[in-house]
């Protein structure tokens, strides 16, 4: 008979199958993350085991109850920033990364996924405040201004929620004033330390008469300003850099 071999190919497929990842950004303390699969490959139930990623021998426990729909089987889980081991970072690819997932259902045998994804096919979710926890502009403000000159610093939030620091290797962004490029700036080597808010300050050189061109009438009469801060920021981990864009408004304030 064939069938028990077909059927034993089958389910080695299946098994063989990349899990699928979907990771939704939450708060500032934790996300929550789903991982799926073929659902023949893991019963419904308590599940217990652990998780690590690009080869590290780091693992991180993680425990949910897997449910079926879909043919899927998919296993919701609560990861808390702080409990990302360091290794996950230094070990940072920028287009793909390996897992390993090990464990059981109840009193089941544990079992074994490895695999590879790319990170363009994993699902992210995040609305707009759950990236204001993280990173958000306290200040825009002239901190010179005469008849021939003008100079601008940016204040930024920038928290980092892991047990570890980041380094940021640089910054380059643009100022704009009601619409119009005024100024622009860059940064390099700066520090996010672990597990806290951190201000990040942007100096801007300032074409003072793309400024007045700008904003003149409002400057003179203290009124609001429209400004944005747009560009990207840099972090630089052991495996390779990763870009986060900066496009943040606000409002530009005078000098006192």
């Amino acid at each position: 008979m064939r069938f028990p071999r077909i059927a034993a190919l089958v389910l080695a497929a299946m098994a063989a199958a990349p899990l699928g990842f979907t990771l939704r950004i939450q708060g500032e303390k934790e996300l929550r993350a789903t991982i799926s699969g073929p659902e023949a490959d893991l019963a419904e139930g308590e599940f217990r085991g652990t998780i690590a990623l690009n080869d590290s021998a780091a693992e991180l426990p993680i425990a949910g109850k897997v449910g079926h729909a879909g043919g899927r089987w998919r296993l919701p889980l609560v990861i808390r920033y702080a409990d990302v081991p360091a290794d996950w970072a230094d070990r940072f690819r920028a287009e793909s990364f390996t897992y390993r997932l090990k464990g059981g259902v109840g009193g089941g045998a544990p079992r074994e996924w490895t695999g590879t994804r790319p990170w363009n096919e994993v699902e992210v979710e995040a609305d707009k405040q759950s990236g204001a926890d993280f990173l958000k502009l306290e200040d825009i403000r002239l901190t010179q201004m005469s008849l021939l000159s003008s100079e601008a610093e940016a204040q930024l939030a920038m928290r980092n929620p892991f047990a570890f620091p980041l380094r940021i290797a640089e910054t380059e962004y643009t100022l704009s004033v009601n619409g119009q490029d005024v100024g622009e700036g860059a940064t390099h080597g700066m520090v996010l330390h672990a597990a806290q808010n951190n201000v990040l300050t942007l100096p801007i050189e300032v074409d003072h008469g793309a400024l007045l061109s700008a904003a003149g009438k409002a400057l003179l009469a203290g009124g609001e300003i429209a400004a944005r801060i747009h560009g990207r920021l840099v972090v630089r981990l052991k495996g390779g850099d990763l870009s986060i864009p900066l496009d943040l408004s606000g409002h530009l304030t005078t000098a006192s």
